[in-house]
């Protein structure tokens, strides 16, 4: 039973940190593009185009970091469902060799 309940959490693991990984995309890419907005709005001044520069590279540090975040979070999740099913196994299996 176990490596059945492990198989699901690693799934469950893998498609939250898919999850993750496409709403990091999307926000990069909007910190992308509102940065390219920026800069066309600021065509003749380079510190603004620079302070949408740095808006956007600090933005992207941060999710970044939200979405490594996210991948421990879903680790730790799985890993504690893992040692759960064992635990459970190990439990059926003393109640087993009880019965006998």
């Amino acid at each position: 039973m176990q490596g059945g309940e492990s198989a699901a959490g690693a799934a469950k693991e893998a498609g939250a940190n898919l999850g993750a990984s496409a709403w990091a995309g999307k926000e990069k890419t909007m910190a992308a593009v509102q940065e390219q907005v920026e800069k066309a709005k600021a065509h003749d001044d380079p510190a603004a185009q620079a302070e949408a520069e740095a808006r956007k590279e600090e933005r992207v540090i941060e999710v970044e970091a939200a979405k490594q975040d996210a991948y421990r979070h879903n680790a730790a999740v799985a890993k504690d469902g893992r040692a759960a099913a064992v635990v459970k196994d190990e439990k059926e299996a003393a109640a087993d060799d009880e019965e006998e």
